[in-house]
């Protein structure tokens, strides 16, 4: 039984940058001798198993092969006889495919540190096809590292992918994980790549500008290039509720009328309450020509006490809340 550090810590340790979490893998083990040893199994498909200590994850060393379409089916081999070679020839990307032994030696069968030197991304074999997910994963590396260019192998690769069909075969909820780490980064440089090798149907479909990105925050950065492309963009994938509440804000403001009269007017600010004014007003400060009207009328408005109002009809009331509204209005606009 031998265990090694691999993968993303690895590669970051070659690159002088500080690890974000470490896995490891084990060979010529056991999923009866790591439970023996008091590691708790939590893979379903193959072997993962936690640190009874530490909570990082151990993987037993493994070969794959792919049986049909998509990322499901796949044939395991993680007996005792897999070596560590044949496990890091399965990952995807060669910075990724490195190795260090318990005592800190580093073991590169396919030169990614060579690769890291030389700043390239390039597929470690024909594996990479196996998994379409991989043409977003480097996507969202270029993003990362977007000092970093695409050897011919990975372009030849990505077009594969990309007239493959297989992208469609993905769930929304496995590529939205890639947006997500994209959008931690530079998002312009990962729909670069999506645009450039044709990765965008189905998932990124109606990408045909991609904006000056201004903001460091991801539900921003959704909202910019969602605009850039009349919010038609990426319809088709599920976004967290997060972005979808901030999106709907950002249109709302986005296609707000400031030379509209005051019927408009009042039926644009009447949606507003308490419980949006926060997200309202900081939506507004991304908005500079409309924020210094909008915002003290959400505000008035948002606070007045209607709850005093001595009638209990709810057309009375909502008579009401128009003429403050519009007085409001008319004070501000």
């Amino acid at each position: 039984m031998k265990i090694f550090k691999v993968g993303g810590a690895v590669r970051d340790t070659q690159m002088g940058l500080k690890p974000k979490d470490t896995d490891w893998v084990v060979v010529g083990s056991s999923p009866e001798e790591m439970i023996e040893k008091g590691f708790k199994q939590v893979g379903k498909n193959f072997p993962v198993f936690l640190h009874p200590n530490t909570n990082e994850e151990y993987a037993l060393a493994r070969k794959d092969r792919k049986t049909g379409v998509g990322h499901k089916n796949f044939q395991f081999n993680f007996s005792p006889s897999v070596t560590l070679e044949e496990d890091l020839e399965r990952r995807d990307l060669t910075i990724n495919s490195m190795a260090l032994d318990e005592d800190g030696n580093l073991i590169d069968p396919f030169n990614g540190a060579k690769d890291i030197k030389n700043k390239c991304l390039r597929p470690v074999s024909q594996a990479f096809f196996e998994d379409p997910l991989r043409a977003l994963r480097v996507a969202r590396f270029k993003a990362q590292f977007p000092e970093f260019f695409l050897h011919e192998s990975m372009e030849q690769a990505l077009n594969k992918i990309s007239t493959s069909n297989e992208l469609s075969k993905l769930s929304s909820e496995r590529v939205w994980g890639e947006v997500m780490r994209g959008l931690e980064y530079d998002f312009s440089e990962f729909l670069q790549i999506i645009r450039n090798y044709n990765l965008d149907t189905p998932w990124f479909n109606k990408l045909t500008e991609i904006p000056n990105i201004n903001s460091d925050i991801p539900e921003i950065k959704w909202c910019e290039v969602s605009q850039a492309n009349e919010f038609e963009f990426a319809v088709c994938l599920e976004i967290p509720k997060s972005f979808s509440k901030q999106l709907s804000l950002w249109k709302k403001f986005f296609d707000y009328d400031k030379k509209g009269n005051v019927s408009y007017k009042v039926k644009f600010f009447g949606d507003f309450s308490k419980n949006n004014l926060r997200d309202a007003i900081y939506t507004l400060q991304f908005f500079k020509d409309i924020n210094l009207e909008c915002i003290p009328i959400i505000k008035e408005y948002a606070n007045f006490n209607f709850g005093a109002l001595a009638s209990n009809k709810k057309q009375e009331i909502e008579s009401a809340k128009e003429k403050e509204l519009k007085k409001i209005i008319e004070k501000y606009g």
